[in-house]
């Protein structure tokens, strides 16, 4: 059995925390030593403070921490068999760099997806966590989705207007589709 990563990308707000316990709850029967990797703890020291103060990341500020994710969500799954991972996996290369940091595991990304206006309102609303309103829009600016039909194990999630049964619901359909590809 090929060790799997799960990785729940899309910008800040679109609920991949909230996303990654709905598949822990539903697959830590098949995997019982599933684990969850938050993405946001990863970043070294230098990219929190940045994101504190309202500095976008670049390019530069986030390979490190990319490959990390991908070391760390790889091993995991190397020993459990699948590994959910909140990344927002924002570029291509990004995506491509997580592949190919580790080539031993299959990487899976679903994105999840919802118009800045939406994003907006949950962050203003959001408390105690580093990502503020104001840096949505280089996160909007960097958002590169995947062409689901060119780039492999990817999937976009609409989350816009729809109520958490339904999130939920297409989560489930849409990971058992990205596993079976």
């Amino acid at each position: 059995m090929t060790a799997k990563v799960l990785v729940l990308a899309g910008t800040a707000g679109t609920g991949k925390s909230s996303v990654a316990a709905i598949l822990l709850r539903h697959y830590t029967e098949d995997y019982p030593g599933l684990e969850f990797l938050e993405g946001d703890l990863l970043h070294p020291e230098t990219n929190v403070v940045k994101m504190r103060e309202g500095i976008p990341l670049q390019d530069n500020d986030r390979w490190d921490w990319l490959r990390q994710i991908s070391k760390q969500s790889s091993e995991s799954a190397q020993k459990n068999g699948l590994c959910i991972v909140t990344c927002s996996s924002l570029k291509e290369k990004y995506r491509e760099l997580i592949r190919t940091t580790s080539p031993e595991t299959s990487f899976y990304f679903l994105f999840l997806y919802a118009e800045k206006a939406a994003i907006l309102q949950r962050l203003e609303s959001r408390e105690g966590h580093f990502m503020k309103a104001n840096m949505m829009e280089s996160q909007f600016r960097d958002l590169e989705l995947p062409n689901c039909a060119e780039e492999s194990h990817c999937k976009i999630l609409y989350v816009d207007g729809k109520s958490f049964e339904q999130v939920e619901e297409e989560v489930l359909k849409d990971v058992r589709e990205l596993f079976s590809s």
